[in-house]
């Protein structure tokens, strides 16, 4: 495996290798113009790889660099924000943008105000500085309304004291802080509910809110406090499906599916929330016989749907059972979602046929190795409806939102740094520092430089924050653990400046409990249901001759449609009855390894690929032409044929596709001599079959003598949908169109009185009739009033190509046939126009037919 670090380093190292200067020649020539997007994400192998090939001398190419420094959070990835601006240092500053085209302008002037108050130690690094920009033609400060006004863009909550007035502790800040942002988005959206809150000349919805955290911890907090007050949200965290409750109640559940009259283990299966037992409930088992057989009964017939249909098949039953229960949870469309995503995966580890044991130890297995970094166990987003997005500041890096909440961002925890090694940049490169003595001068040092550059960072992700919204943001500040050395506290620090501007709303106090559940939304009327008005053919089907012939068999109807009827595939062992062995017809003799319908596809393959006109000069005895010898080997290799046996594969090959191109043809010459406009191998073709009542397709085929013998085609009463084939060869000679099918039977003879009756036993005859119908359909198609089957068709011819003899005339294995204009317009009209069609034709036939 490689991975993006590896291909980086491959690189790095190549330019440092011998070959170095041609590798980076070579892409200069290759490439004139390099321009690297979100350069501030970049690290120092990367930046070295970009310099060295596109801006030492003797370059020529033009480097473009585009990046913003204040949005370099991805230190933990390997984003090195030192590397951009070295680099800066070196280029040609280009313009800056001067417009942003994301904000109301108001919310633009907000942010001013906010970076105005820090000073230009916003960022930390004086290197990095806050941009003001104008805003953009896309946004007016009326797109947001709320009361029929434009909305404030910013709202700060100030957080009330204790009652001491000291400062909240951390985990008290972050729930008041909560609170206040539940309590606001409640007031925007019950203000939305009576048309009072409008973003873009609309309602506002949950959906155009998004809360950017820190932590999916603190995502987890803001999910459920909205889930508390019956705000539709979502969250996308990183924890393992496998770490859930859910999961353990899955695996209680297959406990006592596995011994249902284990008295226990149905106990606690019945105490899940997926279940949902109550306790007075289960205590009353003790004393309630039935109860308890009740309960025993119900575990039997999951277990039942289980082996019948699967875990997710019993799990999915069971959650359609307890549905509107567990939805009526504040958490329940979640635990719904993770019931059903470990459903599918149980399923999925079922396919490996461990069965019901085997899936609870897969369970148990992974229950015990859990683990939240494991990209295939994370939960699944239980919606993607309209719902407020709680996500973190990295992920919302790039996106943005109507309206952004920040409940976070002003507090700080303070924990005591633990770490045993600390990495720093030193001006020149990123150096490792190790904890050897943790009171030395130089590891206070270094201690003191990490805290910097972890500050800037902090910044750095609260500018990404603060440039998310659209319309308005809301932060929380106050009395909260940390703020004055939180990166948002230089912001507030003149408050009185702030409550001045006119685009700053400031709040005072906070709410002692959520809000009030919002009241469901009452969803529109449902139009009636619109009646059925076509009903749906049950006997539509793709067809093919394959299918048709294994039909009364006792075939699979359903899975012969999809059999491939080209090649060999219709060509069974032995075709005819014995008869009378032909002295005049030399038989190979018999090997079992060049027999079957494998090796009738590889004769078909050398067919269709070999060059006809290369055989001309062919005569039996003779090596396959030049360059044909390699054409027959690929063939049989294809099959899978062992390179042992390809030679003697390719001596009977070149001799079964030389007599099969110099053949006499009946209507003269031989197949060598067809120009490729002549000939054209391997025509697919479907052509529809309206409802096609049986009975009375028989009765023509039979007024015919094609298939006298079938009384059917297995249960169906009717042929309804397309009909699918493909044939061997179909040529043009002297203005007239056949059709030609190879067969690689072993016959006992090859007389014409042989093949009649094994294109009989095998009813080829239909074959030939249905490959006729659909050049015929083809050809009236693509010429129109210029065809006439009568004049320009001239029949099928079916190759035996183990019986056939280049030095006869006529040569056995041979069969020719054209069948009756009659009966292909009948049939055409049958498969056209249904039974009418064919009543229509039969009067036509009339005593005749």
């Amino acid at each position: 495996m490689q991975t993006y670090d590896d291909l980086i380093d491959g690189v790095h190292a190549a330019l440092d290798g011998e070959a170095g200067a041609a590798l980076a020649e070579r892409l200069r020539a290759q490439y004139r113009f390099a321009l690297v997007d979100e350069f501030q994400d970049t690290d120092p192998r990367q930046w070295d790889i970009f310099r060295r090939v596109f801006a030492e001398p003797p370059a020529t190419a033009a480097l473009f660099l585009i990046g913003d420094p204040k949005q370099a959070i991805y230190g933990f990835r390997g984003g090195d924000v030192h590397t951009y601006l070295q680099a800066r240092e070196r280029a040609a500053e280009a313009p800056r943008l001067a417009h942003n085209f994301r904000s109301r302008p108001g919310l633009l002037r907000a942010i001013d105000a906010l970076y105005a108050n820090a000073g230009d130690r916003a960022f930390v690094d004086p290197r990095i500085r806050f941009e003001p920009v104008q805003a953009g033609s896309k946004r007016g400060d009326a797109d947001y309304l709320l009361d029929g006004a434009p909305a404030p863009a910013l709202t700060l909550h100030l957080i009330e004291a204790d009652a001491d007035g000291k400062p909240l502790k951390a985990d008290d800040s972050r729930h008041a802080a909560t609170l206040a942002c539940v309590a606001d988005i409640h007031r925007v959206l019950s203000a939305a509910r009576q048309d009072r809150a409008r973003v873009d000349g609309r309602p506002l919805r949950p959906g155009d809110i998004a809360v950017l955290v820190r932590s999916h911890r603190e995502a987890t907090r803001i999910q459920q406090a909205l889930a508390a007050a019956a705000i539709p949200a979502v969250a996308a965290g990183r924890h393992s499906l496998f770490s859930t409750a859910e999961a353990h109640e899955l695996r209680l559940l297959l406990l006592a599916l596995l011994q249902p009259a284990d008295e226990g283990r149905l106990r606690a299966a019945l105490a899940t929330v997926l279940l949902g037992e109550s306790a007075a409930g289960i205590a009353a088992m003790e004393h309630d016989g039935e109860r308890q057989r009740t309960h025993q009964e119900r575990l039997l017939q999951w277990r039942e749907r289980w082996q019948r249909g699967g875990v997710l098949a019993m799990l999915s039953d069971l959650c359609a059972e307890q549905a509107e229960r567990l939805l009526a949870l504040v958490d329940g469309e979640r635990r719904l979602t993770n019931y059903l995503q470990l459903g599918e995966l149980l399923q999925e580890a079922g396919t490996r046929s461990i069965g019901l044991h085997g899936l609870l130890d897969w369970l148990q297995a992974r229950i015990a190795h859990a683990d939240d970094g494991d990209e295939t166990q994370l939960l699944r987003l239980e919606s993607d409806a309209h719902r407020v997005q709680v996500i973190t500041l990295h992920k919302s890096k790039g996106l943005e939102y109507p309206l952004v909440y920040l409940p976070f961002v002003g507090i700080d925890g303070g924990a005591p740094a633990t770490d045993a090694h600390r990495i720093v940049h030193d001006g020149e490169r990123r150096v490792l520092h190790w904890k050897i003595d943790k009171d030395a001068a130089d590891w206070k040092a270094v201690g003191q430089q990490a805290a910097a550059e972890d500050a800037a960072e902090a910044a750095r992700l609260l500018y990404v924050g603060l440039t998310r919204a659209e319309h308005a943001l809301w932060i929380a500040g106050g009395a909260l653990a940390g703020l004055p050395g939180s990166q948002l506290g230089p912001m507030l620090g003149d408050l009185e400046r702030l409550a001045a501007h006119a685009d700053i709303r400031i709040v005072e106090g906070g709410a002692d409990a959520l809000p009030p559940r919002l009241a469901p939304v009452r969803e529109p009327a449902l139009p009636p249901v619109r009646g059925v008005r076509r009903a749906l053919s049950q006997d539509w089907w793709v067809y093919s001759f394959t299918q048709l012939a294994h039909a009364e068999a006792g075939h699979d109807t359903a899975a012969a449609a999809t059999e491939d009827s080209g090649g060999a595939a219709d060509e069974p062992p032995q075709a005819a009855d014995e008869a009378v062995q032909d002295p005049a017809v030399a038989q190979d003799a018999f090997d079992p390894r060049f027999a079957g319908s494998r090796f009738g596809n590889v004769l078909h393959a050398a067919l269709e690929t070999t060059e006809f006109g290369a055989w001309s000069g062919w005569r039996p005895g003779d090596d396959a032409p030049a360059g044909q010898a390699g054409v027959i080997a690929a063939a049989l290799r294809a099959e899978g044929y062992a390179e042992a046996d390809i030679d003697d594969g390719v001596a009977l090959l070149t001799a079964l596709v030389g007599q099969t191109l110099t053949v006499a043809l009946p209507e003269g010459g031989a197949l060598h001599a067809l120009g490729p406009g002549e000939r054209r191998a391997e025509i697919e073709f479907h052509f529809a079959m309206q409802p096609t009542a049986v009975p009375a397709l028989l009765r023509v085929l039979h007024a015919h003598g094609v298939v006298r013998g079938r009384h059917g085609f297995g249960a169906r009463g009717r042929l309804e949908g397309l009909m699918t084939g493909k044939i061997d060869l179909t040529y043009l000679r002297d203005g007239r169109w056949y059709v030609l099918d190879y067969k690689s039977n072993r016959l006992p003879g090859y007389a014409a009185a042989q093949l009649e009756v094994a294109m009989r036993h095998s009813e080829y005859d239909l074959q030939a009739l249905i490959y006729t119908v659909a050049l015929h359909r083809w050809l009236r198609f693509r010429l129109g009033g210029g065809y006439d089957y009568a004049r320009d068709f001239g029949g099928i011819r079916y190759l035996f190509c183990r019986g056939l003899d280049a030095t006869r005339v006529p040569s056995p294995g041979v069969y020719a046939h054209v069948f009756a204009a009659e009966l292909v317009h009948a049939l055409d009209a049958l498969f056209a126009g249904g039974d009418d069609a064919h009543a229509a034709m039969l009067a036509r036939l009339g005593d005749r037919a």
